[in-house]
């Protein structure tokens, strides 16, 4: 029931967009009638579905897509959400989707070298300068600490809590690790280390969950590279991890946790919504 209200979703707001004009920005040429789209894209699907708020239009242009978000299109291409400028240079970029497996992973990801992902698509969603993107976030009260979050993340990060608190109560292993919780990083502007990529702390939409302890064991790959040369091939039961129920809890609504990425960050969480939708929608 809900691909079919997703897929309704989708056939609305294309036939309703037809090249024009939107707050006097001119749709990209060359634009066609939007009933030859791959209607059934699901990167495209998860994209109008979790930021339908943000895109004032949506346009095919030959083979790809357009998104007018404020007064600037983004370009589809293949995931990779390029403006003008840098759809030039699309080949330096990869998509910004990829494969995030939910629930509990029991062997280590498949080694990959990091990947460029353009920051354009989020840049175009809530700004760049620091000014705009305060103006966004809220700190926000999250197990007995603060965030500093982007207001788009606020309710999701309130929900995690409220369900944490709850389990809590009846389950030793989830009110030690909130107990343990020393501290909270969120929103700060920066790059991931040791990547060119822009951080998702940037704009409010990540939080770091620091313990008092990581009991001697591996929480950020930057951080291993010190001790261990291949430190992809830690085994998991070396890597510090947050219970299970908290990595569901946040994955229930809509953030990705850096500890199932090859470059793994075990304290991180981000909110990506699009990313959870394509892995819900790949299970059933």
């Amino acid at each position: 029931m809900k691909k079919i209200i997703i897929a309704i979703l989708f056939l609305l707001i294309f036939f309703g967009c037809a090249a024009k004009p939107v707050n006097n920005t001119e749709a990209p040429s060359p634009a066609v009638e939007p009933a030859n789209i791959k209607y059934g894209q699901p990167e495209v699907v998860a994209l109008l579905t979790n930021y339908e708020s943000f895109i004032k239009d949506v346009v095919k242009i030959g083979d790809d897509v357009g998104f007018l978000i404020g007064d600037g299109w983004i370009y589809f291409q293949d995931g990779r959400m390029l403006n003008k400028e840098n759809y030039q240079n699309q080949n330096r970029y990869h998509s910004i989707f990829y494969d995030y497996p939910l629930g509990k992973i029991t062997k280590l990801p498949e080694y990959q070298d990091i990947t460029v992902r353009s920051p354009d698509f989020l840049n175009h969603l809530f700004g760049t300068t620091e000014i705009r993107l305060r103006e966004q976030c809220d700190w926000v009260p999250f197990l007995n600490h603060n965030a500093y979050m982007n207001n788009f993340c606020e309710e999701a990060l309130i929900k995690v809590e409220e369900e944490l608190l709850k389990v809590a109560e009846s389950d030793q292993e989830v009110q030690a690790f909130i107990d343990n919780l020393k501290t909270i990083y969120s929103f700060q502007q920066r790059n991931v280390r040791g990547t060119e990529n822009v951080s998702y702390h940037s704009y409010g939409l990540a939080l770091d969950l620091v313990p008092s302890s990581y009991d001697r064991k591996h929480a950020n790959w930057i951080w291993s590279t010190a001790f261990v040369d291949e430190w992809y091939l830690i085994p998991l039961k070396k890597r510090w991890s947050p219970p299970q129920i908290v990595i569901d809890a946040f994955e229930k609504n809509g953030f990705v946790w850096g500890g199932k990425w090859v470059h793994f960050d075990t304290i991180h969480f981000e909110y990506a919504p699009e990313i959870i939708l394509l892995a819900q929608s790949k299970v059933k």
